[in-house]
């Protein structure tokens, strides 16, 4: 039985990871660990990390599609992949001030002679809007914060012994370094924790494979 998840990372990914599983009624402990700061900490110069990572820092705008980024729907198909990238919109939403100035672009009502030119593709856009990102952050922040969800800030990650599914997690003061047990464990480090994870696909002898855009 599942009674304890460890999610690296709280970007979009780990967040929503979170979200999901509080909505779910998850009867155990939740603890998301990142290298950056709370959203009421966060520096503007900490670009990568922190509460919901660069898209905490963006100008609003959320493209989801299967052709942009990952490779979910190899794993999912194509359909699962859509449901669950509304949900993530759906959440930006849920949390957000005046939901109802969120707006969709429609790829549809551009220009014809936009379209031909370079091969280009047009997909949906939702502009959250770039004024309301740390009033989102915060509000779902405290969401997760008051459903009992652990945040262990300014930690990286630099060992993940997936046998003994143990971690540690260490900080400027070597003191406080976190050694932390899982059950299940969700890594969604982002663009930030890239080389960690070719390190750990090749040490542990993991398969990878490039995702050129399709």
């Amino acid at each position: 039985m599942v009674k304890n998840v460890v999610i690296i990372g709280a970007g979009v990914a780990g967040v929503n990871a979170a979200t999901k599983l509080v909505d779910n009624n998850f009867d155990g402990k939740i603890t998301i660990i990142d290298m950056g700061k709370d959203p009421y900490l966060r520096p503007y110069e900490e670009v990568m990390t922190g509460y919901l990572g660069a898209g905490g820092w963006s100008d609003g705008k959320l493209t989801y599609h299967t052709s942009i980024g990952g490779q979910l729907s190899k794993y999912c198909g194509e359909d699962k992949a859509m449901e669950l990238f509304d949900q993530v919109i759906t959440n930006f939403k849920r949390f957000h001030p005046k939901p109802e100035e969120v707006q969709c672009s429609d790829p549809q009502a551009e220009p014809d002679f936009i379209k031909p030119h370079f091969g280009l593709r047009l997909f949906p856009v939702w502009h959250v809007g770039t004024d309301y990102l740390h009033e989102i952050g915060k509000n779902w922040y405290n969401h997760l914060v008051d459903n009992g969800v652990e945040f262990i800030w300014e930690h990286k990650v630099i060992n993940i012994d997936f046998n003994k599914k143990e971690l540690l997690a260490v900080c400027e003061n070597p003191k406080l370094a976190e050694y932390r047990t899982y059950d299940k464990l969700i890594f969604g480090v982002g663009k930030s924790g890239i080389d960690f994870g070719k390190q750990l696909a090749e040490y542990y002898d993991l398969p990878t494979e490039a995702n050129p855009f399709k």
